[in-house]
């Protein structure tokens, strides 16, 4: 068995995937196993695995496609399901992956499980070069370009309103998959499930190395936006639609208490106190009046990436 099964959900992704397939290839830490499943593509994207499955058939297997799971959370849910390695780390189709990845993701898991337990769920995050459809940099740093704080945004009562995992770029050890697979309807991504189950019950390591280039162009199930004070508040003056804004974030809001709901149902009695507590403050917060509440969300560190975007938070939850 591999030591790292690296999962790759596929769809019509013929443009990019030789491009990471190359990267993969390249590893530095040879010892992994890829696991693909293509989610129905109508373009050359299955050919091109299977014929990466012919060339190499020990590192690479193909799960077969009983049904379509209709989106790359669903489709990445499935191919945990199927992973069996001690430590798992996640593909995008059309990402670079530097030479180093595997290794060094690997790495940072196998020390945190000496200083705390194989059987602790962890995970490890690196950043990424945000580049555009040819490769070319756009900036070094996904985390600058956010304008985010990806090492206090790693914890609990953080990830509760804001994810700062990205799925390409994170690596989770067996308890992590044994627990964090079964991902629930609720939640709004498998990365933000999975950074929550192992923030809540074990730790996450914020990785400063850049391990991969992250492509951005215009089909990115989620992708990278730049971000700044200036040009937020530009926008929202500029917008005029503060009513249909304001709806939009309240029905945002209405899923982060679903998933925190969903969190506490598969895994509430595992918490720890503290963190249980956390979690029981943020799901009540819906059922607060006006000042109550924001009062609750400033005790419990409730808040975005950067002082403007959390005054905005504030003023609109």
């Amino acid at each position: 068995m591999a030591r790292t099964d690296i999962l790759l959900a596929t769809y019509n992704g013929e443009t990019y995937l030789p491009a990471l397939i190359a990267s993969i290839e390249a590893q530095l830490d040879r010892d992994y196993r890829v696991l693909v499943r293509d989610d129905g593509s109508s373009d050359g994207t299955l050919a091109l695995v299977e014929a990466w499955k012919a060339r190499d058939p020990d590192r690479v297997s193909i799960l077969e496609m009983d049904q379509p799971a209709g989106g790359a959370a669903a489709n990445f849910t499935r191919l945990m399901t199927a992973a069996d390695a001690p430590y798992i780390l996640f593909a995008d189709q059309d990402d670079l992956w530097h030479p180093e990845k595997v290794g060094t993701t690997v790495a940072a898991l196998i020390r945190a499980e000496a200083e705390t337990s194989a059987e602790t769920p962890l995970l490890a995050f690196c950043d990424l070069a945000v580049v555009d459809a040819d490769g070319m940099v756009i900036n070094p740093s996904f985390r600058r370009f956010q304008g985010m704080d990806a090492k206090a945004g790693a914890a609990f009562h953080r990830l509760l309103t804001e994810n700062v995992v990205t799925g390409c770029a994170m690596g989770i050890n067996r308890a992590a998959c044994r627990i964090g697979c079964n991902v629930p309807t609720e939640s709004l991504m498998h990365d933000w499930w999975l950074a929550l189950v192992c923030a809540a019950r074990g730790r996450i390591i914020t990785m400063p190395e850049c391990l991969i280039d992250y492509r951005q162009h215009g089909n990115n199930a989620v992708g990278a936006k730049p971000w700044s004070a200036a040009s937020a508040i530009r926008d929202k003056i500029r917008s005029g639609r503060f009513r249909a804004n304001q709806q939009r974030f309240l029905a945002w809001m209405d899923r982060l208490y679903a998933q925190a709901d969903a969190l506490h149902r598969l895994h509430g009695a595992e918490l720890p106190r503290a963190r249980a507590n956390t979690l029981a403050a943020f799901r009540f917060l819906p059922h607060q009046g006006f000042l109550a509440r924001r009062l609750r969300m400033i005790r419990h560190g409730f808040r975005l990436s950067g002082v403007i975007r959390t005054i905005g938070f504030y003023l609109r939850a």
